[in-house]
């Protein structure tokens, strides 16, 4: 455990959480709540593949970085040499062709999104990290192409002939919502060591995505007829926590605590976004909804667990 504690902290356990619910959501979304279309190994392989390049994603993060955490945060494990630069690179390299061969297991179509995934990590903390707005929707597509990995591995045929029917709006719907939210939450990451200038509607742009896309996703598969039964309630039920959360961080929450607890709260907050995403598709949805929830409710005490460790 000592030789693995400082992977951990480089990997920011907690966070990992939130990954498996991008494929998941978007493999729902694509199985229109039809269980019979629902094949366990597909989905389990973009599972694997979104979190190999989520670990991708943050090692060559923290090597690009290494000379600017020496001086502003030294206790992260590359600076404070607990791990070696070559360590990380080799670690960055195994990640990522790991997750495209995993990929490969749910089909050709998925293996691509892969590669586009790691190109777009590549590109963000290569070249775009510090562009202030590219950079910020760069890391939002990064998540969105994450979740368009479980589309991928449910309807493959829709990267080899995009169906002419609406069903597909849904699933292409929830990877915009996504990358739009998450690069709301990485352009307030940036301004984390800004803490004291006022932020003015950048702090209220996560909830605004939110209140917008996820009514705009309920209408959708409403129109089509996806969603019926109890799963408009469940949808409801969450997009109401998702949003009076969002709206907690951006207002009174915001004055009283630091800023990376704001973007923490944030970021569990993907788990209940995730979790109406599934909803989304019908009363097939709920089971992996109610299941991101209970990680939504555990989260705060295994990163409590985590940072005491």
């Amino acid at each position: 455990m000592k030789t693995l504690r400082p992977w951990f902290r480089l990997f920011r356990l907690p966070n990992l959480l939130t990954v498996p619910g991008d494929p998941i959501a978007g493999f729902m979304l694509a199985t229109l709540g039809q269980m019979e279309r629902i094949q366990m190994l597909p989905l389990l392989s973009v599972m694997a593949a979104a979190l190999c390049f989520y670990v991708f994603g943050l090692l060559v993060n923290d090597m690009v970085d290494v000379e600017i955490d020496r001086t502003e945060r030294p206790d992260r494990p590359l600076p404070a040499g607990e791990i070696t630069l070559p360590q990380a690179r080799m670690a960055a390299f195994a990640a990522a062709l790991s997750g495209l061969n995993i990929a490969l297991c749910a089909g050709t179509p998925a293996l691509i999104v892969s590669g586009i995934l790691a190109v777009a990590i590549l590109l963000y903390n290569g070249k775009l990290k510090h562009v202030p707005v590219l950079g910020a929707l760069t890391m939002g597509c990064c998540r969105g192409l994450s979740l368009l990995l479980g589309v991928a591995a449910a309807r493959p045929e829709w990267f080899l002939s995009f169906p002419s029917t609406c069903i597909i709006w849904p699933s292409m719907l929830a990877p915009l919502v996504l990358s739009l939210y998450v690069a709301a939450l990485t352009a307030l990451a940036r301004r984390e060591m800004e803490r004291e200038k006022p932020m003015g509607a950048l702090r209220w742009m996560p909830m605004t995505v939110l209140l917008v896309g996820l009514p705009c996703l309920l209408i959708m598969v409403t129109a089509i007829g996806l969603t019926t039964g109890l799963a408009p309630t469940v949808f409801v039920f969450i997009f109401c926590m998702a949003v009076m959360r969002a709206w907690l961080l951006g207002g009174p929450l915001y004055r009283l605590q630091e800023m990376p607890l704001i973007i923490g709260g944030h970021i569990r907050n993907l788990l209940l976004v995730q979790a109406a995403f599934c909803v989304a598709c019908g009363t097939a949805g709920i089971l992996p909804a109610v299941t991101l929830v209970l990680l939504f409710s555990a989260f705060p005490r295994l990163d409590r667990a985590y940072y005491s460790s």
